[in-house]
């Protein structure tokens, strides 16, 4: 089957920036999936914004400029109404974020694809809220790397692996918080490895400086293998998020570990997936709410590092969260292009 991705937010100059983002930490489904179906025997392309083409070790190529026929065109996040240059048997669209006008500017054109691919129950609430139009679904999250990502022995140390946007910014008042109240040793690793590669400018620039002059641990980006074995070894993973998650890796990634997870309920698709007091702890109170959001996060926090049962069972809980590995991903996307 000749299969192309369309994606142009990758960002990359180089294939071989595929590896410099797997050594900084970063999963993304689109390197994942691509490699999996072309190990498979498929013959697989990926047009994206890369400024020289190449070939993976997969023998995935990816170009920034292309032509021809296909028997499935894979449009990844809904990048508009499709390419004319390219003919296709098929078009699936792929969703990850949220849906807005700069994904579909034509609503209408949803009706071209055989499919469309949700990460999470959330992301196609919100979707079909937004287009009526779409037809038939396909429901595949992301998934984790098992032989990297799983339970190391337990310290003391918390742990923050997201984008900044995710509640970096509250960590220093968190981690003050909970040292008066627990241990005044305890100790929060924070890896926010995406702003660190794309800085932004302007607005969307992170200003680092009050998480850098705090008693916050801030580390630079670490290969995969490093991050798996920190987030194995912590306590538990602090994510006060304020952004509605489609399916996050570090989610996903810190429930294979064994690592409970104190972040924001009734936010996203990440409720789907932890659970209160049973593999981590929500919040009833939203980000808005900043105090008690805050005052819920140190609470929750604090309660499971004062009760060893709890903790444990949280880690037990977690371990036994249905969390898919990437080689079961790789087989619903193909079982998936097979159905079309």
């Amino acid at each position: 089957m000749r299969i192309i991705f369309v994606d142009r937010s990758t960002r990359l100059k180089t294939v071989g920036d595929l590896k410099t983002k797997a050594r900084g930490g970063m999963v993304s489904s689109l390197f994942r999936v691509s490699d999996y179906l072309s190990n498979a025997g498929h013959d697989v392309t990926v047009l994206s914004d890369i400024e020289q083409s190449g070939c993976t070790p997969a023998r995935v190529k990816w170009v920034d400029d292309h032509w021809g026929e296909y028997d499935v065109l894979i449009n990844n996040r809904g990048i508009g109404d499709g390419y004319s240059m390219i003919r296709a048997k098929h078009r699936v669209l792929w969703t990850h974020d949220l849906p807005h006008s700069g994904f579909i500017p034509n609503p209408k054109s949803i009706t071209a694809y055989d499919r469309v691919v949700f990460m999470s129950k959330y992301a196609e609430r919100i979707w079909r809220t937004f287009y009526k139009a779409i037809g038939k679904s396909v429901y595949i999250p992301n998934g984790v790397d098992k032989k990297e990502f799983y339970p190391r022995q337990k310290r003391k140390h918390l742990i923050y692996a997201s984008a900044p946007n995710r509640g970096l910014d509250k960590l220093p008042l968190i981690l003050d918080a909970l040292r008066s109240r627990t241990d005044p040793k305890l100790e929060l690793l924070a890896y926010s490895n995406l702003a660190k590669l794309h800085p932004g400018e302007g607005e969307d620039r992170f200003d680092y400086t009050p998480v850098e002059e705090s008693n916050v641990t801030l580390c630079d980006p670490v290969p995969q293998k490093v991050l798996a074995n920190k987030l194995g070894q912590a306590a538990l993973m602090i994510l006060p998020s304020a952004y509605p998650e489609i399916c996050s890796n570090a989610v996903l990634q810190s429930l294979v570990s064994g690592t409970p997870i104190i972040t924001t309920g009734n936010l996203g698709a990440t409720p789907e997936w932890v659970k209160h007091k049973k593999n981590g702890m929500l919040t009833e109170y939203v980000p808005h709410d900043y105090m008690v959001h805050i005052v819920e996060i140190v609470r929750n926090a604090k309660e499971v590092l004062n009760n060893p049962k709890l903790h444990q069972r949280l880690i037990d809980g977690a371990l036994r969260t249905k969390i898919f590995d990437w080689q079961e991903i790789g087989t619903k996307w193909e079982r998936m292009l097979n159905g079309l």
